[in-house]
């Protein structure tokens, strides 16, 4: 999940930046795979940034190229107003393939692989309707000045999950003290708490069914980090 919490900030960015919003319509577009890729589910009931999507995951032998290509052949014709795709490349190595159709936004997250194929994430969600921003971050703790730049929510068998990635202005040390003494005297147990090469800090605390994963870093002249990975079980 620490890794999803990266991969889908740029997809969050994008459904709120680049397309506006739209009314959410009954029929869901089909979002096809490049040719011959393995697919697999990453989750079919996760909300990313507020808005309720569907994951995959897939890897192909094909080039990053030829799956540029491939979504250039099936997406290229515009819809009415909205443009066929659009390509963007804000998050290297990622690149980002995009197209609306049927109120709905899919997204295609791809880079090379070191075999020369590639692989990635198909991601399709309903546009909400309105233009009010979700509220991301709902009670987790954070620092003065803190930003919740990213939020995934998550429900599989037997658990539920959410990975946040915060950012604030504050040195890594200031945040690891907040973080250790607020979730001491909240009763957290620790099952870890070091520092790696004094730029990042890991910590982990259980509590009753929750299990709370953090990963913070020190970004130069930027502040902090912050890598949050929290799962509730639903049995003990």
């Amino acid at each position: 999940m620490i890794r999803t919490a990266c991969h889908w900030a740029v997809i969050g960015a994008l459904m709120w930046t680049n397309f506006g919003f739209c009314t959410v319509s009954a029929k869901t577009p089909e979002l096809p795979a490049p040719d011959e890729a393995q697919v697999t589910v990453v989750g079919n009931n996760m909300r990313v940034n507020g808005i309720n999507s569907s994951i995959r995951r897939f890897t192909t032998k094909e080039s990053l190229e030829d799956v540029l290509q491939f979504y250039h052949d099936e997406w290229s014709a515009p819809r009415g107003d909205e443009p066929g795709y659009t390509v963007s490349n804000v998050n290297v190595p990622w690149t980002v393939i995009s197209r609306i159709e049927d109120e709905h936004l899919m997204t295609v997250q791809v880079q090379s692989a070191s075999n020369g194929g590639s692989g990635g994430f198909l991601s399709i969600s309903r546009l909400p309707k309105g233009n009010r921003s979700p509220k991301l971050g709902e009670n987790f703790p954070t620092m003065q000045g803190s930003h919740t730049l990213n939020e995934v929510l998550s429900e599989d068998p037997g658990q539920s999950g959410r990975t946040m990635l915060l950012g604030n202005k504050h040195d890594i040390q200031t945040n690891v003290a907040f973080y250790r003494g607020r979730f001491k005297n909240d009763g957290w147990a620790f099952d870890m708490d070091r520092s790696v090469g004094g730029v990042t800090h890991v910590l982990a605390l259980r509590k009753g069914r929750k299990t709370l994963n953090m990963v913070l870093t020190e970004v130069d002249k930027a502040g902090t980090r912050i890598i949050v990975n929290e799962v509730t079980h639903d049995i003990l």
